[in-house]
């Protein structure tokens, strides 16, 4: 389908004009930084039309919400999910729900329902659902224009900036940003904690790309740096990549990219290092909440950490107490993903046929399981030429699978959201779950645990070759993909 923008844009007009007519409303969204972001956008654009809501953060859509959710009416608005359930919301809401979500959606009209993804618009790269919750909060007034930096939060929280760059309508939200004097662009150096983390830090955290012997090894990052003669300490205060003068940041660039280079580093993870970083600048310049990626980081370990109505405030604006104790769940948050990385490259993972596997049972949390199977791929311990689902537990015993895969893969035909979903269908009742074509979750009964993986090799083959797992060969498959996930 040809993006048409022109249909889109009619649909949240559409959508706004309802909107406008309405009070007294049930907002539910996903509790990662896209959803949180989007919560965000909704909840303000609410305040500022004076009407009543009450917020419900949930990291799934199940049916034991219903009651609770029912209670909060009687206009309910779905954000970051609800378009692969919209038979469910019909059948308990009947035609009085709104949901913008970017996921991928079921065959079913809904008058109040918009995604991307219905026009064309890709909406694992193109448009997170905080964008698309923006840009309904500009058509319903254009003065929330000074919400785009939200919009860009929850992009880059969705890692959609996969290319080094925002894409599709990602960057009319960005240029909006912009625009409202919100959000700075530039060319720089991508690493994470540009603004947040001291400089030997900054390089040994790196993951994106791995940085042989600079990685995991803060001892020779710091000879690194003294090295170039760019001092890591003013006077007690230890400086950030973002404190560094331009000549600084130049040589240290260039010193990286030379370094990666001596270490025959593909250049397709060089190309990786520098690209566009968006600094929003209506934040102090030495906050975490500067630079759009490490916000989006705060939302997600709010989300991650069943803190979501902490994460809420934050993006609404609360710099007290939310603030400070969303700071000291980023810490934890970064503690456990290091922990969650450790433990799955000493355990190992099974290569299956189609896919390499993990089963972290209780050791890695659920909330966070996707994230450290798509880190693997940033670890080196894992090949691109398959994607890697892992396995971890709720607290009734079910599994929580996650998938992660390579845009190269994706091209070639790879759609995990879909495959997901054909599984669930076959295995019924009690198995649910879906999400991008790229990065995936499921709930899945615990007895179906093999069946699962059997189904899966079997769809992730039809999906890469049109034959079944019996039939056809991964080989050939080689990728050349960086990981792009949006968490499930």
């Amino acid at each position: 389908m040809e993006p048409n923008w022109d249909a889109l844009s009619a649909k949240l007009e559409q959508m706004a004009v309802e909107f406008k007519k309405r009070d007294q409303w049930a907002l539910i969204s996903n509790h990662d930084a896209d959803g949180l972001s989007s919560a965000a956008i909704i909840a303000t654009v609410m305040n500022r039309l004076g009407m009543s809501y009450q917020t419900l953060i949930l990291k799934q859509l199940y049916p034991e919400h219903v009651e609770q959710i029912k209670a909060m009416g009687p206009n309910y608005f779905f954000c970051d999910f609800g378009s692969g359930q919209l038979n469910f919301l019909r059948e308990t809401f009947g035609e009085n729900f709104f949901v913008l979500d970017h996921h991928q959606p079921l065959p079913v009209l809904h008058e109040l329902h918009c995604n991307p993804l219905l026009f064309g618009f890709n909406g694992g790269t193109e448009l997170s659902a905080a964008g698309l919750c923006y840009l309904f909060s500009k058509t319903v007034d254009p003065k929330n224009q000074d919400l785009a930096y939200l919009g860009v939060v929850g992009a880059m929280g969705d890692m959609q900036d996969g290319e080094g760059k925002l894409i599709g309508l990602n960057t009319k939200v960005a240029d909006d940003g912009i625009q409202a004097g919100v959000l700075d662009r530039k060319i720089d150096l991508r690493l994470y904690g540009r603004i947040s983390r001291p400089l030997t830090q900054f390089l040994s955290f790196a993951t994106s790309p791995v940085l042989p012997q600079l990685t995991a090894n803060e001892p020779n990052c710091r000879s690194f740096l003294e090295n170039l003669k760019i001092p890591l300490q003013d006077g007690a205060h230890y400086r950030s990549y973002e404190e560094l003068s331009s000549e600084e940041k130049k040589r240290l660039s260039s010193a990286l990219i030379l370094h990666l280079y001596s270490h025959d580093v593909s250049e397709w993870k060089i190309k990786e290092l520098i690209g566009e970083v968006y600094s929003i600048s209506i934040e102090p310049t030495d906050s975490p909440l500067r630079d759009a990626k490490e916000f989006g980081t705060v939302l997600n370990a709010t989300g991650r950490w069943k803190k979501s109505d902490i994460g809420l405030a934050v993006a609404m604006g609360n710099r007290g107490d939310a603030y400070h104790t969303a700071l000291a769940m980023l810490t934890n948050h970064r503690r456990e993903l290091r922990n969650g990385i450790e433990y799955m490259q000493q355990k190992g993972v099974e290569e299956h046929k189609w896919f390499y596997f993990f089963d972290a049972e209780n050791t890695i949390p659920d909330s966070i399981i996707g994230i450290v199977a798509g880190m693997m791929y940033g670890s080196g311990s894992i090949g691109f030429e398959k994607a890697i689902i892992a396995f971890s537990r709720y607290e009734d015993g079910s599994i929580k699978a996650s998938g992660r895969a390579t845009k190269e893969l994706v091209r070639r035909g790879l759609n995990l959201g879909k495959a997901f979903r054909v599984i669930c269908n076959e295995l019924g009742e009690g198995n649910e779950g879906g999400g991008h074509a790229i990065a995936a979750g499921v709930k899945i009964e615990a007895k179906n645990k093999e069946l699962f993986l059997a189904l899966l090799d079997d769809q992730i083959a039809k999906q890469l070759t049109g034959l079944g797992a019996q039939s056809s060969s991964p080989q050939g498959l080689k990728t050349t993909g960086n990981i792009i996930g949006s968490d499930e």
